[in-house]
């Protein structure tokens, strides 16, 4: 987003010291509880607001990591020039410019079709290749999906907005903008929580339908899969660099 200097990239390394640390030591083996729990879910009956409750845990760890890396930009913020932050302001909005012209591009039928392969690529990561009655189930869930691609957009032109005023960095702009992403959930329009709400809840229940007529081929493949991302966790957890 922004060019730095040799000296800038030096400081932010050092900066990011302190939490890279903490995700490795404290964060990491949260993951490991995570894949725990949802392989001993999957013992047993998997319902729809068992998937979710995964989802709702993986969100909330990559909120907590989000919200760490934050901080450390807010801090490494005093250390930018104007010039460099109109350049970063400016980044952002070409990128948000870009997603409004692809995803606004669609027609409905392209956006259940993406839908639908995200979906299977999802499963199909953990699960192997999916039988015919398993991608019915995700088809029919996705026919289903209402657009929600321009509610996300909007939120997210919206917080732009508000990050490029505060971004002038008058005095107490740094607490203004953790505050501004605190508080950034409680604030999305009634439209963007619905179309959330209505799609996770199909979503959820497709996954336990398909997971609950999963084949032991496939409970293998998962197995295999929570296996390596252990023994990935584990090594990262105590590799020192």
């Amino acid at each position: 987003y922004v060019d730095l200097t040799s000296e800038q990239r030096k400081l932010l390394r050092k900066k990011l010291t302190s939490p890279l640390d903490w995700h490795r030591e404290e964060e990491l083996a949260n993951y490991i509880d995570i894949l725990n729990r949802i392989e001993a879910d999957l013992d047993g009956e998997v319902t729809a607001d068992t998937v979710r409750r995964w989802a709702d845990e993986m969100f909330g760890a990559a909120v907590r990591v989000q919200r760490s890396l934050l901080v450390v930009a807010l801090e490494f913020g005093k250390q930018v020039s104007d010039e460099q932050v109109e350049e970063f302001v400016v980044s952002l909005w070409e990128r948000q410019e870009e997603m409004e012209a692809e995803f606004s591009a669609r027609s409905d039928a392209e956006y259940s079709d993406d839908d639908y392969d995200n979906l299977v690529e999802t499963l199909e990561r953990f699960l192997g290749r999916l039988n015919t009655e398993q991608k019915v189930i995700l088809r029919e869930a996705s026919n289903k999906l209402v657009r929600f691609d321009k509610a996300w957009l909007e939120e997210g032109r919206a917080w732009l907005r508000k990050m490029e005023n505060l971004l002038q960095r008058e005095a107490g702009w740094q607490e203004a903008i953790l505050q501004a992403y605190d508080a950034r959930t409680g604030l999305r329009s009634a439209a963007y929580r619905a179309a959330f709400e209505h799609n996770v809840g199909l979503v959820t229940q497709a996954y336990a339908e398909v997971i609950g007529i999963m084949s032991e081929r496939q409970r293998k493949k998962a197995q295999n899969e929570f296996d390596d991302l252990r023994r990935m966790l584990t090594k990262l957890m105590g590799d020192d660099g």
